[in-house]
């Protein structure tokens, strides 16, 4: 099989992205790698002279080797998908495969985990303009795409932006609806692209690049061909052997094992804890929180029931913060997650930090954020402020005049009260209230009232206490607290 030819820039390039990464690349300067030094450099001097200004102007070899350390360089999610998307557009291939190979090479990854070499496929996942979606659209960005195959003949980047291309199209010519409802003429559209997608792959395995998102794409389309579940795990201990860190393939099976496609309830959670089990260690939970939110916000499967767990999910994001740092996307999904378990507490905490930056990926819409946002706030909020008095309370009664006045305020109050609170009964459905906090003010009167355990009512007990006056206490705000047992 010919060998891929590397030019002297694309040899700098991945020197260059493994001193980026903090690895040890080597390689030797071979006769052509000389040959070729010479030739970049006779570039340079040429392009010194037919300069206008009479500056030395950057050669096509100098110019590409900047375009594509300043891309693997980029951190920001965004300004990396744009760049790629200019790069497709410019049909600048060499830049593309070499910005590709080094983040394939060093498996760098974004803030949050995610792989920058599958953002760079997804940069390249479909038509760009405002046009998208449009057959002829669909056809320029699919021509674009075989071009570049055709100018990088041992490109596995072109090979799989080619797949993945064919794969969308495929998905455009079906349209939408669910299995079995698809009009015969669409769905033999469907199964034709899909055919002609696994031909591009296949002619791909044969390169002596290998890539990951191979696999990726590559479990898509067996999926979506109804391939034997026995093969589809075939095709995923190869992708793990591969890389076994390359979390989208294990996401990809676990949907296929979802009601939506051929899976039964509970299939995916089993899948997710046998594949973390199997990872072990802080890999394993991460791996799992990766498989559970690809799952749960999913908008196809929001009204399935799903069984995963929200403890175990928890550790694997805060092992992904702790490893790659946090991002606002990760952040969403945690969030999103917390709500879905109906941890409200846990919610509430994450939407203040995320504050206003909400993320589109996750929620789908603002008015859809707000509204889980506003959820966990008046859910976690009257929690809150019970946890805040309790600890006021327990600072209080560490003094000896917090002790003295809580004995005081004990005594007053049950020989007041005794009798309203045993006349208020808890209604139906509730619990009985077991615990009263409340805040004295400096003269004694009550300013706030709490009842624990929260869902217990104190629609009986409030007008009772509400001008209730008590010893003044040590200090003013003071918060105390009387069991009601």
């Amino acid at each position: 099989m010919q060998k891929p030819v590397w030019s002297l820039k694309r040899v700098t390039a991945v020197l260059l992205l493994g001193m980026f990464a903090g690895l040890t690349v080597q390689a030797q300067e071979s006769l052509g790698d000389r040959a070729r030094k010479i030739r970049v450099q006779k570039e340079n001097a040429e392009a010194a002279k037919t300069s206008p200004d009479g500056k030395k102007a950057m050669s096509p070899a100098a110019a590409d080797l900047t375009a594509t350390m300043g891309l693997i360089s980029e951190s920001d999610p965004e300004k990396y998908a744009d760049g790629v998307r200019l790069l497709f557009e410019q049909e600048r291939f060499r830049v593309l495969n070499d910005v590709a190979a080094g983040e394939r090479n060093n498996k760098t990854r974004f803030a949050g985990g995610e792989w920058k070499l599958r953002a760079f496929y997804e940069a390249l996942a479909a038509p760009a303009g405002k046009g998208r979606g449009v057959v002829t659209d669909w056809n320029a960005y699919r021509e674009r795409l075989n071009h570049w195959v055709g100018v990088e003949t041992q490109s596995i980047t072109a090979q799989v932006a080619l797949a993945q291309g064919e794969l969308l199209y495929a998905w455009q010519l079906r349209g939408p609806g669910a299995p079995g409802t698809i009009a015969p003429d669409r769905y033999d559209l469907f199964m034709t692209q899909l055919k002609q997608t696994e031909t591009v792959l296949n002619q791909a395995s044969d390169l002596q690049e290998k890539c990951p998102e191979w696999y990726n794409v590559m479990l898509q389309v067996a999926r979506a061909k109804g391939w034997e579940q026995a093969d589809l795990n075939a095709l995923l201990e190869r992708a793990a052997a591969f890389e076994p860190q390359y979390f989208y393939v294990y996401q990809q099976q676990a949907l296929t094992l979802t009601t939506l496609w051929r899976g039964k309830e509970g299939d995916a959670e089993k899948f997710a804890e046998d594949q973390a089990n199997r990872m072990g260690g802080k890999p394993g939970d991460i791996l799992y929180f990766q498989i559970a939110e690809s799952v749960m916000a999913n908008p196809d499967l929001a009204k399935m029931p799903q069984h995963f767990v929200w403890s175990r999910a928890l550790v694997g994001y805060q092992g992904l913060v702790e490893q790659y740092g946090p991002s606002v996307a990760r952040q969403n999904q945690i969030a999103f997650l917390a709500a879905r378990f109906g941890d409200y507490l846990a919610a509430d905490d994450l939407f203040t930090q995320i504050g206003d930056h909400w993320d589109k990926g996750t929620w789908g819409s603002q008015e859809y954020f707000d509204k889980v946002k506003a959820w966990a706030r008046g859910s976690a909020g009257p929690f809150k402020k019970i946890i805040e008095a309790y600890k006021a309370v327990n600072a209080n009664v560490a003094t000896p005049e917090g002790q003295r006045y809580d004995g005081q305020i004990a005594k007053e109050f049950t020989a007041r009260y005794a009798g309203a609170v045993h006349d208020c009964t808890a209604p139906a459905g509730s619990p009985p209230a077991t615990l009263l906090i409340m805040q004295v003010g400096k003269s004694g009167a009550v300013q706030q009232m709490l009842v624990v355990p929260q869902e217990a009512s104190d629609a009986c007990l409030r007008p009772k206490l509400e001008k209730a006056n008590f010893s003044p206490p040590p200090k003013p705000e003071y918060w105390v607290r009387v069991s009601l047992k």
